[in-house]
């Protein structure tokens, strides 16, 4: 497999996997294993269709296009600037949740005295926008560590807690309707990873077999890991037990594991995968709000690059800032946030849902309907790749994911 695919795949996986995903099981006990897994399967399927369909409307616009200038080219300048919004809105609240959840877990673990947080956090701002600001491939590179470490602590979690599987508490059934009504937007949450996919388009040059291959694989990894995390804790603990500790508010599932034991190995591999759970998917988000910042300062195109291109047109974006005007642009507004104001971005996240689904999911498919139905003559070349779903069903998918959205968000 080409080096650059394998990264993609990883960048997929890895901003999929959040730390999030240790208490999926119990937030999902009222409705058992069985329930767990068939949602699992259906949200994973569900969101690959916006994947690709992301895919093909990115084959015509130049290089360094995100979704925002793929709305100007379809709907104009309006397109353009709501896209926008909603995409700053979403990536610098979620950039401050990351860097305050990676930084809370370095001070723990280096033993930070609490009045030398704030200047802790800051200090951390400068390494971890060093990764993503050099270039796309040194992201790569590194997140391709971070996730091998993070794979390996997934492992270890694992490992420990296997041969304490019960069978027979793998078979509970949903304690009601509602509860199962209740537990879609978890899953429908677990699989967000599409803010990233022009920047993946670019960094495989607009190979749409390459970018195809990266995202059903990238999200497979995530789906195989949800799937086994799952059965490990639901086999774990009945159902009773599940939903108690649910109940309990507690967060620490090494607690779950180990009956209330110590265990050095289990809490060790539990902070190593959080800590690179959310590195892998800060540098996938970052790297998806540079490509945007890089398109907002882009230099004066020519007329005929202000419109959608054809497939084989080689055209790209230049912009006008350097690495330090993207490493300000980029992390000097949550660095400031998360130090001195944490209940702004703590506000927008409470949307995230609707917010992302809007601008990376539901957005795009509507471009891509505009663009079959008003431009039939960029998929006259046989080598142009068309996502198989029909507009029609995108339609209907765009209005379904909006209103799983509102679920998770409104708590409906």
């Amino acid at each position: 497999m080409k080096s650059k695919v394998l990264g993609s795949m990883m960048m997929v996986a890895g901003s999929t996997i959040g730390a999030g995903m240790l208490v999926m099981p119990i937030n999902s006990a009222y409705v058992g294993f069985g329930t767990t897994f068939l949602e699992l399967v259906i949200f994973y399927f569900l969101m690959l269709i916006p994947a690709l369909a992301i895919a093909e409307a990115t084959q015509f616009a130049p290089q360094g296009t995100t979704v925002a200038g793929i709305m100007q080219r379809t709907f104009g300048f309006t397109g353009y600037i709501s896209n926008n919004i909603l995409l700053y809105v979403f990536a610098y609240s979620l950039a401050c949740a990351y860097i305050s959840g990676i930084t809370n877990v370095l001070a723990e673990l280096l033993s930070i005295p609490d009045g030398f947080r704030k200047l802790f956090t800051v200090l951390c701002v400068i390494p971890l926008g060093f990764i993503v600001v050099i270039s796309t491939r040194v992201s790569d590179l590194i997140n391709r560590a971070m996730f091998y470490i993070m794979c390996l602590a997934f492992v270890v979690l694992v490992a420990i807690s296997l041969t304490n599987i019960n069978l027979d508490y793998l078979k509970a059934s949903p304690v009601s309707t509602k509860a199962v009504y209740n537990s879609i937007p978890i899953f429908f949450l677990a699989y967000g990873f599409h803010i990233l996919i022009p920047s993946l388009s670019d960094y495989l040059e607009r190979n749409v077999r390459d970018l195809k291959v990266a995202l059903i694989g990238g999200l497979t990894i995530p789906f195989v890991i949800f799937t086994v995390w799952n059965l490990v804790v639901h086999g774990q603990a009945s159902q009773e037990q599940l939903i108690e500790f649910a109940q309990s508010k507690n967060v620490n599932i090494a607690n779950l594991l180990t009956k209330g034991e110590e265990n050095s190995y289990l809490g060790a591999a539990v902070t190593v995968f959080t800590l690179t759970a959310l590195l892998t998917s800060f540098i996938g988000l970052t790297t998806a709000l540079i490509t945007t910042l890089k398109e907002n300062f882009k230099k004066v195109e020519s007329n005929q690059e202000q419109g959608l291109i054809q497939a084989s047109q080689e055209a790209k974006v230049e912009t006008k800032l350097n690495r330090v005007a993207i490493f300000i642009l980029t992390f000097a507004l949550p660095a400031v946030v998360v130090t001195f104001s944490p209940a702004a971005f703590v506000f927008f996240l409470g949307f995230a849902a609707i917010i992302s689904t809007l601008q990376a999911m539901v957005m795009p498919m509507i471009a891509l309907i505009k663009i079959r139905l008003k431009n039939p003559e960029l998929y006259q070349d046989k080598q142009v790749y068309r996502f198989i779903i029909p507009s029609s069903v995108l339609g209907i998918i765009s209005v379904l994911f909006l209103v799983v959205a509102f679920m998770a968000d409104l708590n409906f």
